[in-house]
């Protein structure tokens, strides 16, 4: 399978979105894994980025584990983020995601952001419902 890169106008990982993330999402490991540079379009202000589009790359790594290892798309019931230091403008990030618990079409996932040094920037925890 070749994960949510298939839909070619996902906000986060489609190649023919004008205005997408265009993230580069594989498994390593059991986690589902992209890297992430920020630039200056993506600041919130003070040359961070904004915390909408951390929330948005959880989700979306999250999203791609479970359509990756299901077959087919999940849709978020839930999101809850801990931001925990500052994404700075021009830094690279590391974003993965993995299972907590998988009952039926339910997915309980974990997401997190770190930096170049292993620190974190954010913790997510969601919910995701398997579309039927």
């Amino acid at each position: 399978m070749e994960g949510a890169s298939a839909t070619n106008h996902c906000f986060g990982c489609g190649r023919d979105n004008p205005i997408g993330l265009k993230l580069d999402m594989h498994m390593e490991d059991g986690r589902c894994v992209a890297y992430f540079t920020p630039k200056a379009e993506h600041e919130s202000y003070g040359d961070r980025m904004h915390g909408g589009l951390t929330s948005t790359l959880l989700d979306e790594v999250m999203g791609d584990y479970v359509f990756r290892t299901a077959g087919k798309p999940a849709y978020t019931a839930r999101l809850e983020i801990r931001f925990r230091s500052p994404i700075r403008i021009g830094e690279t990030i590391k974003v993965e995601g993995w299972p907590e618990v998988h009952r039926r079409r339910l997915f309980i996932m974990k997401g997190r952001i770190t930096h170049a040094d292993g620190t974190p920037a954010a913790e997510a925890t969601a919910e995701l419902m398997l579309a039927k």
